[in-house]
C-alpha cells in the first residue's frame, strides 16, 4: 500500500509531503534526512500533544468564597473569611484591610480554628464606607497569588426603625 501513492493526492500538499518522507522508503532515499525528519517529528509531537492534552496545572491558590462576599453591602462584619481551592502556607499569607480615606488596617492574627485552605480574621468595628481586603497567599506548592475582595460597610439602622 505504501508504494501506491494515489491516495496521497487527496491530502493537502504540505502534509502529504511530510508523510511521504516519513513513511515511504522510495521518497526517504531521495530527501535530505536531517531537516525534514526534524520537521516530521515536530509535527507528530504537536499532534500528540493535541490528542493527549497537557497535564492539569494546580499551581495557584484561587479564592472560592469570602465573607463578606465580593461587592457586598452590609453592616460592620465581625470576621473576614477567605477560602481558597488549595492548602495555604498560613505563616506566609497576609491580608490588609484598606478602608475609607485609604486608612489601612493590618490583619495580623489569624483565627487558629480554620481549615488549611481558609484564612479568617476577627475584625474591629468598622466605620461606614468602602473597604478593600487585599490578600496575598502562598499555596502549599509554593506559588504566590494575590487579589482583592471589595465590600461596603453600611451605617447601622437606628434602633427605632426595626
Amino acid at each position: 500500500m505504501l508504494n501506491d501513492l494515489s491516495w496521497w493526492r487527496a491530502m493537502p500538499i504540505g502534509l502529504s509531503c511530510l508523510l511521504r518522507v516519513a513513511l515511504c522508503p522510495r521518497y526517504r532515499l531521495r530527501a535530505r534526512r536531517g531537516p525534514m525528519r526534524l520537521a516530521v517529528l515536530v509535527v507528530l509531537g504537536m499532534i500528540g500533544a493535541c490528542l493527549w492534552g497537557l497535564p492539569d496545572a494546580h499551581a495557584h491558590a484561587i479564592i472560592l468564597e469570602s465573607a463578606p462576599r465580593h461587592e457586598e453591602s452590609l453592616p460592620s462584619p465581625k470576621r473576614l473569611v477567605l477560602r481558597f481551592n488549595s492548602r495555604l502556607e498560613k505563616p506566609l499569607c497576609s491580608v490588609q484591610l484598606v478602608g475609607p480615606r485609604q486608612k489601612t488596617i493590618a490583619l495580623l492574627r489569624q483565627d487558629s480554628d480554620t481549615p488549611a485552605d481558609t484564612l479568617a480574621y476577627t475584625l474591629p468595628p468598622l466605620d461606614p464606607g468602602a473597604y478593600h481586603a487585599r490578600w496575598k497567599v502562598m499555596a502549599a506548592d509554593g506559588h504566590v497569588t494575590e487579589g482583592i475582595v471589595l465590600f461596603t460597610v453600611t451605617a447601622p439602622e437606628p434602633a427605632g426603625k426595626r
